[in-house]
C-alpha cells in the first residue's frame, strides 16, 4: 500500500485508499451538490453540501462493502487477503494467491456483486419507508437513500458484466474452468471476453460524447480504457505463468552455492568475495551441515566495525524460520509465493531436505531469460 493512505484495519484486513481516490471523492461531492441544487433550488448551501458528503462516505461504505464480502470469503477458503485497496475506478481486494479450485474462484467471485445488490435492495426499502420521517429530514433521507440504492445497484449489475477483470468475468473463468478443466483455457476466455467488453465500451463512450457533448461519455471510454488494459494484462500474466509450467525452481537455483563454516567471522575475506560470487548469499555450516543463510543486506545491516567479531553462526537465519520451497514447483508459483511472504530468499527443499537456496533475483532473471519474447506476443 506504498502509494494509499493506510486507513486502519476491519476484521483484521488492512484497508487503504489510493491517492486517485480523492480525486473520485471530490467530483462525487461536487457533482452531487450541483444536483442537489437543480432538484431542491430551495435548499441552502450548506444543506447541499452536507447532504452531497454525507453521500459520498456513504458511497465509499458501499465500495469497500463490496470489496469486504470478497476479502472475507476468500479468507474462509484460505486465501490469505493483504490489503484491500479503494482507486479511482472502484476498489481491489489484495489476495496473496489466486483460487485453486473452479468453486473457489466462483464464490469470491459472485459475493461482491450479490452484496452490492442487497445493499441496493435494502437501501431501496429504507427510501420506501422514510416517508414516515419528518418533512426535513425525509427530503435528505430520501435523496441519499436513492441515490445509493441507484449506485449500489449499478454498481452490482456492471460487475456481472461476463468481461475479466469484473466479477462476471471471474464468474465466466470459474464457469469455462470448472466445465473443461484448463485453468489456462479459462482465463482465455474471460480475458477475451474483457477485451472485447472494454473495446466496446470506449467505442460507446466516444459516440456518446461526440453525438450528445457529456463528460459521462469520457468517464465511460476511460472506464473501458481501463478494463481492456487490466484483461490484457491477466492475459500476459497467464500466458507468462503457462509458458512456465515446464521449469522448476532446481532450474533457477544459483550453482554451486557456497557454505562456509559458521565460525569464520563475517569480516573474512572469504565470506566478502563468496557473497560477490554467489548473488549475495551464502550458506553456514554447523558441524559439517547446512543450517542457514548469511545474505549480503543482513551483512549491511550490521555496524562495519562489528563484522570481525560476529561469526557466520550468529547471523545467519536458519533454515527453518523460511517457509521452503519445493525444488519441483514451478518457477512462477515460486516467485508469487516469495512476494507473498515478502521474502527475498527461501531454502529449496527435496523430500524434506535442503538441497540449495535461491533468491527473487534468480527467480526474476530466470523468468527474464526464458519468458517468451514480448514480440511475439499479441494481444489477441
Amino acid at each position: 500500500m506504498g502509494t494509499s493512505i493506510r486507513l486502519g484495519k476491519v476484521l483484521g484486513i488492512p484497508i487503504g485508499i489510493n491517492y486517485s481516490w480523492l480525486v473520485i471523492f471530490g467530483l462525487v461531492i461536487f457533482l452531487l451538490s450541483n444536483q442537489f441544487a437543480e432538484w431542491y433550488p430551495q435548499w441552502p448551501l450548506p444543506q447541499r453540501w452536507a447532504t452531497a458528503i454525507l453521500a459520498a462516505l456513504l458511497f465509499f461504505l458501499s465500495v469497500l462493502a463490496h470489496e469486504l464480502s470478497h476479502s472475507l470469503v476468500a479468507v474462509s477458503r484460505g486465501i490469505p487477503v493483504r490489503g484491500i485497496t479503494l482507486f479511482i475506478f472502484g476498489g481491489v481486494s489484495q489476495l496473496a494467491h489466486e483460487a485453486q479450485r473452479p468453486w473457489t474462484e466462483f464464490l469470491v467471485a459472485v459475493v461482491g456483486p450479490l452484496t452490492s445488490l442487497l445493499l441496493a435492495a435494502l437501501l431501496g426499502g429504507l427510501w420506501y419507508w422514510s416517508d414516515g420521517a419528518s418533512a426535513y429530514l425525509r427530503e435528505v433521507l430520501r435523496e441519499v437513500l436513492s441515490v445509493l440504492a441507484v449506485v449500489n445497484l449499478s454498481l452490482g449489475i456492471f460487475n456481472l458484466l461476463p468481461g475479466f477483470p469484473l466479477d462476471g468475468g471471474r464468474v465466466l473463468r470459474a464457469i469455462v474452468w470448472g466445465i473443461s478443466g484448463s485453468y489456462w483455457r479459462a482465463t482465455q476466455v474471460a480475458s477475451r471476453a474483457g477485451q472485447g467488453l472494454g473495446l466496446l465500451m470506449i467505442s460507446a463512450g466516444i459516440l456518446w460524447w461526440l453525438r450528445l457533448g457529456d463528460f459521462q461519455g469520457v468517464w465511460f471510454g476511460l472506464v473501458g480504457g481501463f478494463l481492456f488494459y487490466v484483461a490484457t494484462s491477466g492475459y500476459r500474466q497467464e500466458a507468462l505463468r503457462e509458458s512456465l509450467k515446464a521449469y522448476r525452481v532446481e532450474d533457477a537455483m544459483t550453482p554451486g552455492t557456497a557454505a562456509l563454516p559458521g565460525e569464520l567471522p563475517a569480516a573474512a575475506p572469504t565470506v566478502l568475495q563468496a557473497l560477490a560470487r554467489n548473488g549475495g548469499l551464502v550458506g553456514v555450516l554447523v558441524e559439517g551441515k547446512a543450517l542457514g543463510v548469511v545474505t549480503a543486506q543482513q551483512l549491511a545491516r550490521q555496524p562495519r566495525e562489528s563484522w570481525q567479531f560476529a561469526t557466520l553462526a550468529q547471523l545467519m537465519t536458519p533454515w527453518a524460520a523460511r517457509p521452503p520451497l519445493a525444488a519441483d514447483a514451478s518457477v512462477f508459483d515460486a516467485l508469487e509465493q516469495l512476494d507473498a511472504a515478502e521474502q527475498d530468499w527461501a531454502p529449496v527443499m527435496r523430500q524434506g531436505r535442503p538441497v540449495g537456496m535461491v533468491s527473487r533475483g534468480d527467480l526474476a532473471r530466470f523468468v527474464e531469460v526464458y519468458a517468451p519474447s514480448r514480440r511475439r506476443w499479441r494481444p489477441w
